[in-house]
């Protein structure tokens, strides 16, 4: 992990190491861990710049939210980082978002708490229409749009 490099600063460090591309995973000064994004405009656009003189592209970005958690609220406002977080990958220039199932950590809720509450809050459709999700035992998620907003 290169977090302690300046952002601008990491894709010449990345293409001094050889490499072209980059996973852009959770740091402070962009996509933080379990908190709202805080790259603006001005951010997204002085990286593009350095990647570009690099020569190195994006090849997926890493953001980390708790949104399977059993906390409804928590999981509202990972809802909301998730919306950003895909503004900024398109932004970017990057089609490709991966992330896990993060729940609270060390805190185990109840069944009747955690289980239906997770999906019907991750599975809403900004119509309040609820889209249709599936997931497996291996804790793998899909979606289904109901409409031009997955979320």
């Amino acid at each position: 992990m290169l977090r302690h490099v300046p952002l601008t600063e990491l894709p010449a460090v990345v293409a001094e190491l050889g490499y072209e591309y980059i996973e852009l995973s959770p740091r402070e000064d962009f996509t933080p861990f379990f908190l709202h994004p805080r790259a603006g405009t001005e951010r997204v656009r002085e990286f593009r710049a350095a990647l570009a003189a690099a020569g190195v592209q994006v090849a997926s970005h890493l953001p980390l939210y708790r949104w399977s958690g059993p906390d409804e609220d928590e999981r509202q406002a990972a809802a909301r980082y998730w919306k950003r977080a895909i503004e900024l990958t398109v932004d970017l220039g990057c089609d490709v978002m991966n992330s896990e199932f993060k729940g609270a950590r060390r805190r185990r809720a109840p069944a009747r708490r955690s289980s239906g509450g997770r999906w019907r809050s991750c599975c809403r459709s900004s119509s309040g229409k609820g889209s249709s999700c599936g997931s497996s035992r291996t804790r793998t998620t899909s979606w289904r749009t109901a409409g031009p907003r997955w979320i």
